[in-house]
């Protein structure tokens, strides 16, 4: 009880501490008024009073402050393009979101921004190319009250794409689809059309390994033009097209030109655009510093800190509204960690406001049954999952994968930590979906189902490597297994069957390692699971920066996972992508197909979508690239004095543009 009461002072402490500094930068008239702060190094010991109440500021007025808290770290990742944490992008959506052409309403549905974009053209042109000319409207300003015109579009589609920004560790799938992208990057492969004289194979594929030729740079970016102040072009490669999600091809983002790199200008002709200037300093710049603390921003709020683990964000006076006009009315928000055994009690103590993302029944029900506080229920889109490793260790085989997958008892999970608020799923799918929704018992009849059976992980076993005693040639009599793991698989070259699992939630991580060590023994496999710090997530799962097959550690990662508008799983499963941060490690020629398949679907054929739709998840859930642990509900956990939180969607969180807007104080 002290050590969890000492913790919710801690937490009270650093946020009374930034509640001051947010007195003070308030109150732009008395700029020197004294702010009382508690002191961290006097000596008082609260914990020893177990009706120690949280310390408060009589300077500091509460009332307009929105205190968001996670059970998870983030990294501070505040720019987009170096990979991050759900709860990076929550900071990244308040900062920059809203001010592209191209919107995702909370209903999941995509188009072009009227809030940003006065008027639009699409006209086919030369080589079967798309061109979409934009024109913005003139009332769009930086935080630093600096025009947002059409140069600042174009230099967002330079700067995220060019060979400096890439050299400083950017990678993006923006403008993957616009003519020239590869030509302008200079050296990046270009998988539109091979050279002649390589042969296919006899499938008409080719080889993974072939994939990598070099495109002939360009100083120009050819399929981005810059036609006067307000108004630009961007033109989509016609072997792009078609594409079911079409008008999210041409969604631009401006970057602040004058302040990323001042001095620098764009250049645009016939040939396309690109820099006046010398920008590799300036990308390093951003790249080490703005990365991690942007000064100038378009969106709803700008950056203030990221101290203690808590960052605090002001709303932006100059953000012109959402796409449908409206603004915020918060004037301070501050996201903080806190420890999962702690989430509720802070609450309701009164440390923050809103516990998003929340998944543990029992959180949940404790809230329902208290005065003063609400919940709000949605699916999730997206789900539970064990991603597995597919270039090194064990789950390289699809059988080794399925048994794993026969030995990890999910229900368990669902049980013990989401008490009742979830369900099971056995492919790519997320409830929330329209696909699935449409189609749920098809694909159900379709795919094999995953359950908890000790002899299907033993059938699937027996055609590994992995069938021989501690010898490498005795042949392995699964008999003897037990659940003492004293007789296990081992290859031919003496090598025993070890998976280690990396988790990201320590509650879940637990109840994976206990009900799942006993059932891989008595297959023969030896299972440890370890929580693990989510940096090293990251760095293990995505291979940034690489490493070392003799240094690599986890087969398996038990994390959570979002599918995301539009949902193209190209780009995380496709070969194209192979080796990258996107798809670390996973290839499979039919899957490729199938992907394609769906992404080149005509926009607005459904049916064609959902069949190749259809196809995929079953081909997904036959190899099982990952382990799906759950599908579940995402719960708002809140203080009344929120309102506005019931605009939370599977497809938009408190962070969207669109629901913060409609987020206010009561009183």
């Amino acid at each position: 009880m002290k050590s969890k009461l000492a913790k919710i002072l801690c937490i009270a402490l650093a946020l009374v501490m930034m509640f001051g500094a947010l007195a003070a930068c308030a109150d732009p008239e008395e700029p020197d008024t004294p702010v009382q702060t508690p002191d961290p190094a006097d000596p008082a010991d609260p914990v020893e009073e177990e009706d120690t109440e949280e310390p408060e500021d009589p300077d500091v007025d509460r009332s307009n402050i929105f205190t968001v808290a996670y059970n998870a770290p983030f990294t501070g990742e505040a720019l987009a393009g170096w990979g991050n944490a759900s709860y990076d992008v929550t900071i990244q959506n308040l900062l920059f979101g809203d001010v592209s052409t191209v919107a995702v309403s909370p209903e999941s549905e995509i188009y072009v921004n009227p809030t940003v974009v006065a008027s639009h053209t699409v006209e086919d042109v030369a080589e079967g190319n798309r061109t979409y000319t934009f024109t913005i409207h003139q009332d769009l300003v930086w935080s630093d009250n600096t025009p947002i015109t059409a140069r600042d579009f174009v230099a967002g589609a330079l700067w995220s794409r060019s060979a400096e920004m890439a050299a400083q560790g950017l990678s993006t799938s923006a403008y993957e689809s616009l003519v020239g992208v590869y030509a302008w990057a200079g050296g990046i492969p270009d998988m539109s059309e091979p050279p002649a004289d390589w042969d296919e194979d006899e499938d008409g594929e080719y080889e993974s390994e072939q994939i990598g030729w070099i495109v002939e740079p360009n100083d120009y970016f050819e399929g981005v033009r810059l036609l006067n102040e307000w108004e630009f072009s961007l033109t989509i490669d016609a072997d792009e097209l078609p594409y079911f999600f079409e008008v999210m091809l041409v969604g631009c983002g401006p970057i602040p030109l004058h302040h990323y790199a001042p001095g620098v200008d764009v250049v645009s002709n016939e040939n396309g655009s690109r820099f006046d200037g010398d920008i590799a300093a300036h990308a390093q710049q951003v790249a080490e510093v703005e990365r991690f603390a942007p000064q100038v921003v378009p969106g709803p709020y700008t950056f203030v800190s990221f101290e203690n683990n808590i960052v605090t964000l002001q709303r932006n006076p100059l953000f012109k509204g959402d796409s449908e006009g409206r603004l915020p009315s918060i004037e301070f928000i501050q996201q903080i960690e806190v420890g999962d055994e702690v989430t509720v009690d802070s609450l309701f103590a009164g440390i923050f406001d809103l516990l998003p993302y929340e998944i543990r029944g029992a959180n949940i029900e404790r809230v329902m049954a208290e005065p003063g506080f609400s919940t709000h229920q949605h699916l999730r889109d997206g789900y539970g999952v064990m991603h597995m490793v597919h270039n090194w260790g064990p789950t390289q085989d699809r059988n080794v994968r399925w048994a794993l997958a026969h030995l990890v008892d999910r229900q368990a999970v669902l049980d013990q930590v989401l008490g009742g608020y979830g369900s099971l799923i056995d492919t790519e799918v997320s409830e929330a979906q329209w696909m699935f929704q449409g189609r749920r018992a098809e694909v159900i009849a379709a795919i094999r189902p995953i359950s908890l059976s000790i002899d299907s992980a033993h059938d699937f076993l027996d055609q590994t490597e992995w069938v021989f005693e501690e010898d490498g040639s005795t042949p392995f009599d699964r008999t003897q297994a037990n659940a003492e793991g004293t007789y296990l698989r081992h290859n031919a070259q003496g090598q025993v069957l070890a998976i280690r699992n990396g988790a990201a939630a320590a509650d879940i991580g637990e109840i994976i390692e206990i009900e799942t060590v006993r059932n891989a023994a008595l297959a023969g496999m030896q299972f440890t699971s370890e929580y693990i710090e989510w940096a090293l997530v990251l760095t293990h799962l995505y291979q940034m920066p690489p490493i070392a097959d003799e240094d690599r550690l986890y087969s398996t990662f038990s994390m959570g996972t979002g599918l995301g508008v539009p949902f193209d799983p190209y780009w995380s499963w496709h070969s194209d992508h192979l080796g990258t941060w996107m798809n670390p490690s996973f290839s499979d020629s039919e899957i490729d197909q199938l992907l394609i398949a769906m992404r080149t679907t005509e926009p607005g054929d459904y049916a064609s979508y959902l069949e190749a739709w259809f196809d995929y998840v079953v081909r997904w859930n036959y190899l099982l690239p990952a382990l799906p642990l759950y599908a579940n509900m995402y719960v708002e956990l809140f203080n009344d004095r929120m309102q506005g939180i019931d605009n939370v969607t599977p497809f938009a969180d408190w962070a969207h543009p669109n629901v913060i807007t409609q987020i206010s104080i009561a009183g």
